[in-house]
């Protein structure tokens, strides 16, 4: 039986809950790999050109992004089962937006490396329980179209900050734009 259209006893609204879910699904996918991992190859070139780093400093710092990412996948879920999938998410999208955040007015190696770590951190530990969040509000007919609408979001950070980003290099002088 499809009960994905039926709402819950005691509920008034006739909207699955698991649809609110894919939403905050695709806003939390847009945050952590679109903006928190994808635009990355965006940044390099003026982060690069404005801290004068070389090509490999460059790499190592989208190979601590993914180190970190690794990591994260594979505590993931027994964080997940430790503190509950909307805590470790919750905790995980402000680490992303707190770590970008400092990276923007960071100026050296050093710090932009151990930024990308947490960074890339982060967005494992958000996008690996929110896939199984879905998983779980969804019934198997429902599933797929769920988890794509999902996926959705890192597509949209991936157009936004391949416009965003040049736009803002073209009207500043510097990678470190505006002291906190």
């Amino acid at each position: 039986m499809d009960t994905d259209n039926i709402p819950a006893q005691g509920s008034q609204s006739a909207i699955h809950y698991g649809w609110f879910i894919m939403v905050t699904g695709t806003l939390c996918l847009f945050a952590s790999l679109g903006l928190g991992r994808f635009s990355l190859g965006v940044l390099l070139p003026s982060m690069g050109r404005d801290l004068h780093l070389s090509y490999s400093q460059m790499g190592l710092i989208g190979t601590l992004n993914f180190i970190g990412y690794l990591l994260a996948v594979l505590l993931c879920g027994r964080l997940s089962r430790r503190f509950g999938a909307r805590r470790l998410i919750s905790t995980a999208l402000v680490g992303i937006g707190l770590s970008m955040l400092l990276i923007s007015q960071a100026t050296s190696l050093s710090l932009i490396l151990a930024l990308y770590l947490l960074t890339g951190i982060g967005s494992g530990l958000s996008n690996v329980p929110m896939v199984s969040l879905i998983s779980s509000w969804f019934a198997s007919s429902k599933r797929g179209r769920a988890a794509g609408f999902v996926a959705i979001g890192s597509g949209f950070a991936i157009i936004l900050s391949g416009r965003l980003i040049p736009y803002l290099n073209s009207t500043s002088v510097n990678w470190v734009r505006v002291k906190l």
